[in-house]
Formats: structure tokens, sequence, C-alpha cells
């Protein structure tokens, strides 16, 4: 008897099918009830007794995007992030990932394993590797591109901390790393965590300036993110926020989206100063991988900062022996589909970008460098 076939196959169909009616029909009544609470708590969240935002930072503006923001877009990514993990039976397999690749332009030549049906689940193929040799990193470039996807915006963060996006949108660079007054919690004292706090980075060395750049990873990307240059890691910032779409359009009508949305915040030193890799969430991507950090878990309603106001989070630093040192190239973790990866970092005024706005990257091709 074939071990793949008969009554096993139809249990493995019924195992993996049987949950979907439920999810779907139970979708529509949570997201009413989200829609109704979130609008009610976020009203009350942001505003002061004039009437007017406590912290316009975390601000959504607009009337379409604070309804669209009021829906229950973590409910449903962790719903989608369920139905990934579900087995896929084996003569699904590969219609499914080839529709899929066909549709958001996936290089099926470039996965490291023999055949389609090796990946059990829509999560595995998501997060698949690539063969060896399919990207090469740059040793000549000072800095290289931390993941494949697309340059939303790149440049120089203003005097007064402000981080340009697209279409004239700004956002706030204290509110992306992290203000001290919002600190959760924290895994050392507070005089010690006051030597790592993103505030203290205000000053930079004489001739640096803070350059930014922010990559987006479509569906069909390569979803791994690597280590752009040699750096020490000192500490990880968990702000477990919204899960609002990152995609181009919604970037350039949303202001404050970077803020809002869930993320972690590496942050550190490299040979020009400070440096940070930010690792966005978005709609359907709530689950962000770090390799180093065991402790880290993201879009859970168990994690610690889960519970805290938007804005808020909760730190870890590394320090002495377990002080993080990565190299140029080396892969830092992943999302499980597509986001956004925001750099922002000290350097000479004399740091010139390779690439500009729109243009297409792929990891370890040179970034920018010293001229």
């Amino acid at each position: 008897m074939n071990p793949q076939g008969g009554s096993s196959t139809r249990n493995q169909q019924n195992n993996v099918l049987w949950p979907l009616p439920t999810i779907l029909a139970g979708l529509l009544g949570l997201g009413l009830l989200k829609a109704y609470t979130h609008t009610r708590s976020s009203s009350n969240a942001v505003k002061s007794h004039d009437d007017k935002p406590s912290d316009p930072d975390l601000a959504v503006e607009g009337s379409w995007q604070r309804i669209y923001a009021s829906l229950p877009l973590r409910e449903i990514s962790r719903a989608w992030g369920y139905l990934n993990s579900l087995t896929v039976p084996v003569f699904l397999r590969s219609f499914l990932y080839t529709s899929y690749s066909k549709a958001f332009g996936c290089k099926l030549d470039e996965m490291d394993v023999a055949h389609l049906t090796d990946y059990e689940n829509l999560g595995a193929f998501f997060y698949r590797t690539l063969k060896k040799g399919a990207r090469v990193v740059d040793t000549s470039a000072e800095m290289v591109c931390p993941s494949d996807g697309r340059v939303l915006c790149l440049g120089r963060v203003s005097e007064s901390r402000q981080v340009p996006s697209v279409k004239g949108l700004t956002y706030s660079l204290d509110a992306l790393l992290g203000k001290s007054s919002s600190c959760a919690g924290s895994d050392v004292s507070g005089d010690v965590a006051a030597a790592y706090n993103a505030d203290a980075h205000k000053a930079v060395r004489k001739g640096n300036v803070l350059h930014f750049c922010v990559i987006y990873l479509a569906p069909g990307d390569y979803h791994r993110f690597h280590s752009p240059v040699d750096w020490f890691v000192d500490t990880r910032r968990h702000f477990a926020g919204e899960l609002l779409s990152v995609s181009p359009w919604i970037v350039s009508k949303l202001r404050n989206l970077f803020v809002l949305n869930e993320r972690v915040s590496l942050s550190g030193q490299w040979r020009h100063g400070f440096f940070s890799m930010i690792p966005v969430a978005a709609t359907n991507v709530g689950n962000i991988i770090v390799n180093f950090d065991d402790q880290f878990v993201s879009n859970s309603p168990t994690a610690p900062s889960a519970a805290q106001p938007l804005g808020s989070y909760y730190e870890r630093h590394f320090t002495g022996k377990d002080r993080v040192a990565l190299k140029r190239g080396e892969e830092v973790g992943g999302f499980k589909l597509g986001s956004t990866i925001v750099l922002v970092f000290e350097a000479p005024e004399a740091f010139q970008f390779s690439y500009k706005d729109g243009e297409i990257v792929r990891m370890g091709t040179r970034l920018g460098t010293v001229e």
C-alpha cells in the first residue's frame, strides 16, 4: 500500500481544510467588533482633554486613514499566519506555489531545494532560503543592500529630526527609534539604559550627518534581511504597534505609518558612529524573525509590549560578552512574507547612496559609500 495515499491523504486534506470556514466566518464578526472597540480606544488614547492629539508623532491624519487604521488588521494577520502554517497536501504544492510565483514574480530558479513539494506550507515557501551564489556580497562596498526590494526613499534626516517620506510626508526619528519617556520595560537599570537611549544620539560626530534609507519588500521578494555593514548591536526595542499595509501607495497617503506599525529597532555602532536597522511589520507580515534574539516574539498578544500604549516599547541590551557583532552580508533575520527595512545611520557628509528613489535593489549590492 502507498503510505502517502488512500485514507491517509484524505485525512491530511481534512486536517488542512477544516479550519477555513471557521476562520472566514469569524473574521466578519471579529472585524466589526474590532473596528468599534479600536476606534473608541484609539480616540481616548491619542486625545487629550483639549481634544488635540497627545502625541502628534503618533497621530493618524485624515478621515479615511482613521477608518482604515481601525480595521482588525492584526487579527487578520494572525489568521493569515495560521493559514500559512497549515500543511499543504503534496499534490497541491507545485500548483499553489507556482501560481503564487507567477502572480508575484518569485524567482523559483534561486531556491535552494530540489522540488517545490519540499515546502510543507506557505510559510516555509515564503521564508525560503536561496541557493549558494544567488546573492553575492560586494566586499568593496562600505554598505550593501540589506535585502531585495525597491527603494521607497533615501537621503538625510532633517535638522529637526524628521525623516522625509514620499510625496512630502515626514515622520519623527525619535518616535521611530523610541523616546526615552516611552520605555515600558528594560532588562537593565535606568542609568545603564540611558547610555544606550536613542535620544543620546542627537549629537553626531563633527563632519557627520544622519542618513536614512527605506526599502520595501514585495510579496514575491526574498524575505530574509542581512547586515548592511560591519557593526555592533547594543539594543533591541520592540514596538507592538499596528499592522497597516506598507505598500508604496499607502506609504504615500498615511503620515507616521512607520512609527504606527509594529517594528523592532536594532541600534548600535559602526565605524562612523550611530547605526540602526528597523524591520517594520505590515498587514499579513506580523511575524518578524531576529536570529540572535531568542527572547523576541512579534505579533503576539502575550508579548510584554502588546498591552502598552501605542509608541511604547520593551527593550533588551547586548553588552559585554553578550554584545552582538554582525558582519556585512550576514543574515540577521527575516519576514514571514514581505515588508519594509528602514536604515538610519551616522556617516560623513560625503556619504553617497548608489541608488535613487524607486530603483530595484538586491541584497549584497552596493548601497552606498563615502566618496
